[in-house]
């Protein structure tokens, strides 16, 4: 059986190192795997290896090509599925929002782009009841789905995680999604409140709604806990708007226990928040680590002693960023937004109400620091428990490889 894996910008681009762990199990499962990224994600010189026996195709689209006009509305009036961009147009109210008509002419444009590209042509004429589309995620290339015959494959996946699922992370519209939830054989999102959030919205629809948990890798080692009396706290996040991260740094202005907090990731916001830390005078205490490559992020974790690891989010799918952390036993402390709340418990760390703000994650941070050795020791156990039951990406991958040919 043949699988065309589908990713935003795997192997290229800036993160997604985790597909590699899935794709070590699904080669296993299939004849033939075809990875097709939708763009180069920021990074067109320095693709990630693929395992052994799967093969790359593409991107379809290079960022320079995703540029539009006024002009390009002409396409879509021209276009052979006019009637069907027209009914979303209406049905949909696109007419009464700017944000609204914005997004929906993006994504028309996306799918007639798609839609002509030689290599999405090619994976459509070969398809067969032999073949699987699998897409990450629910924007993107699945888009293509409603306009091509699904009738042709033998299964259709795509899954999905927060921007791409939520709509009210999207001005509460993402186009064409009722098309895509009638066309797809299975819409997997990552968490129960994804699942939720889609049946609330569109109770009547063909596709399949079931969760699909994504995991990863250990490096089959622990982090150790700190034996000199500070507390060392580590995060794990891009440098954006939506991860909240200069709640963590303002939280230290208001922390009396002895701490150190590293933070891995970059972004757009490095220099303001680098900025903030030293108007705030806790340069010292915490420490940007930078953009660090995925694979070596649980080394990182390993080769040095941290207590608890700390996310803040606005908005989140279930972070793969905590499934690491739990992978080397290190106690979690996050936001209770998206999936999260599904697995952050008193067992493992503990959860945060959704709006944070600086002193109350210093208390929550400082309640922690005095917990008992034991109860410590207790979470960070439960921590690794909950990775082996559960968050284990080759025992989810070898489920998902028999579900996809089932």
């Amino acid at each position: 059986m043949n699988l065309i894996y589908f990713t935003s910008s795997y192997p290229y681009g800036l993160g997604e190192q985790w597909k590699a762990n899935e794709l070590n199990e699904l080669i296993n499962h299939f004849d033939n795997i075809i990875v097709v990224p939708y763009s180069y994600g920021g990074n067109h010189n320095n693709p990630k290896p693929l395992p052994k026996g799967v093969h790359l195709e593409g991107p379809l689209l290079p960022e320079e090509q995703l540029k539009s006009s006024k002009k390009d509305l002409l396409k879509i009036f021209l276009h052979k599925h006019r009637g069907t961009f027209l009914k979303e147009f209406i049905r949909k109210k696109v007419y009464t929002s700017k944000s609204r008509f914005i997004s929906w002419f993006s994504s028309t444009l996306n799918v007639i782009r798609l839609l002509k590209h030689p290599l999405v042509q090619k994976l459509e004429s070969n398809a067969d009841k032999n073949t699987v589309f699998y897409f990450y995620w629910g924007k993107g290339s699945c888009e293509i789905l409603p306009f091509i015959n699904n009738r042709r494959l033998y299964k259709s996946f795509v899954r999905m995680h927060r921007y791409d699922l939520f709509e009210y992370e999207n001005n509460n519209y993402i186009p064409y999604r009722s098309a895509l939830l009638n066309s797809a054989s299975v819409i997997a999102p990552s968490s129960l409140a994804g699942k939720q959030h889609l049946q609330q919205l569109y109770p009547r629809v063909s596709a399949n709604v079931e969760v699909f948990r994504c995991g990863t890798i250990s490096n089959n080692k622990l982090s150790s806990a700190s034996q000199d009396g500070i507390l060392r706290v580590v995060s794990c996040s891009l440098l954006s708007p939506v991860k909240r991260v200069h709640v963590m740094i303002e939280s230290l202005r208001h922390i009396q226990v002895p701490i150190i907090w590293h933070h891995v990731g970059d972004g757009q916001l490095r220099d303001e928040l680098e900025t903030l830390a030293r108007k705030l005078g806790v340069e010292d205490k915490f420490i940007f680590e930078g953009m660090m490559d995925s694979r070596r992020v649980l080394n990182f974790y390993t080769e040095n002693s941290f207590d608890l690891f700390v996310n803040v989010s606005a908005s989140e799918g279930v972070p793969f960023s905590i499934m690491e952390a739990f992978s080397v036993g290190i106690p979690v402390m996050a936001t209770d937004v998206g999936g999260t709340g599904e697995i952050v418990n008193e067992q493992v760390g503990m959860l945060l109400p959704a709006e944070i703000t600086g002193v109350v994650l210093a208390k929550k941070i400082t309640d922690f620091y005095n917990l008992s050795t034991e109860q410590k020791q207790g979470m960070r156990r439960e921590c690794y428990n909950q990775y082996i039951i559960n968050w284990n990406a080759e025992k989810l991958a070898n489920a998902l490889a028999v579900f996809l040919k089932a």
